[in-house]
Order: C-alpha cells, then sequence, then structure tokens
C-alpha cells in the first residue's frame, strides 16, 4: 500500500485530520516519526490490533456491562415505540387542524353566502316598499 494510502485509510479510521491530532489521540504512536512509511504501517497495525480487541470485547462483555447493554436496548426499543407513536399522533393533529381549516373555509363561504342573501332580500324589500 502506498505511504498517502495509508495515510488516508488511518484518518478515516481514527476520524482525524492530522498527525498531530492522531498522536493525540493514540498514545501508542506518539513517539513514532510519521515521516516514515514503517511508521504508518505500524500505526495501521496498531489500530487494526485494537479493533479486534474491541470486537472481541463486544461479543462477550463483563456481566455488569451485558446488563448495561441490555438496558440501553430496552430503553432505546421503547424511545423508538413513543417516537413512533409521537409520530403517528403528529400526524393525526395535522389532520385534525387541515380538516377544521377546511370546515372554517366552508363556513365562510356559507356565511358570506348568507350575507349576499340577505343583502339581497334587503334590496329586493326596499325596492318592494318603494314600489
Amino acid at each position: 500500500m502506498r505511504l498517502q494510502e495509508l495515510k488516508t485509510k488511518i484518518y478515516e479510521l481514527t476520524e482525524v485530520n492530522t498527525t498531530k491530532q492522531l498522536k493525540a489521540k493514540y498514545e501508542e504512536i506518539k513517539t513514532l516519526d510519521m515521516r516514515q512509511k514503517i511508521s504508518w504501517e505500524k500505526t495501521l497495525a496498531i489500530l487494526q490490533k485494537q479493533q479486534s480487541e474491541f470486537d472481541a470485547w463486544l461479543e462477550n462483555p463483563p456481566e455488569e456491562y451485558k446488563d448495561l447493554f441490555s438496558e440501553i436496548t430496552e430503553v432505546s426499543q421503547i424511545y423508538d415505540q413513543k417516537s413512533a407513536q409521537t409520530k403517528h399522533q403528529a400526524q393525526e393533529v395535522l389532520s385534525i387542524a387541515n380538516n377544521l381549516e377546511e370546515l372554517a373555509k366552508e363556513c365562510q363561504d356559507e356565511a358570506d353566502q348568507l350575507k349576499q342573501e340577505v343583502e339581497i332580500t334587503r334590496q329586493i324589500s326596499k325596492q318592494a316598499r318603494l314600489n
């Protein structure tokens, strides 16, 4: 692998942009000379080892963490359910609001029509009185 490819891969894995940030984040590589390709290769090996150790730990964490992870999963599921319910209720409220707006428009149209009818009736009545 070329040096630039190594750097890119390591920066992506570690989510940093500079060697200074990289060394600040990982104690094991502070003494490495990052001008040399071998140092980047060692860094990649260290990162891959840490990731595999972490993956192994995740597969079989200590009992106290299993309980904690179980609780987190349970709370997350409850949150997802409540979130879905809230979204559904928000959609219902929006639908009700839209229906009320339509009803208000219909009532306003009907009121306008009644005003016109009253005005026409007044004009006819006035005309009848004048005749």
